[in-house]
């Protein structure tokens, strides 16, 4: 998976998280040896992956749990 991509325009909405100041500051150092060849690193792409993996996780482990029915059932 390549995390370096050309610059493009993309319509994006803005969401904020909280991230360790060492990850933050490392971020910006990634993004700035990126735009100086002429790059982009796209830290909401890797988000949107992670994020959209975790949901998926997350189904999944919903999706095992017995329902609300069935634990009346059981008790």
């Amino acid at each position: 998976m390549a995390f370096l991509k050309p610059k493009a325009a993309n319509k994006t909405k803005t969401i904020s998280v909280r991230v360790p100041i060492d990850l933050a500051e490392e971020l910006d150092d990634i993004k700035r040896h990126a735009d100086e060849h002429g790059l982009a690193f796209d830290v909401a792409d890797v988000v949107e992956r992670a994020l959209t993996q975790a949901a998926r996780s997350a189904r999944s482990e919903l999706a095992a749990l017995p329902t609300k029915q069935q634990n009346a059932l059981a008790a």
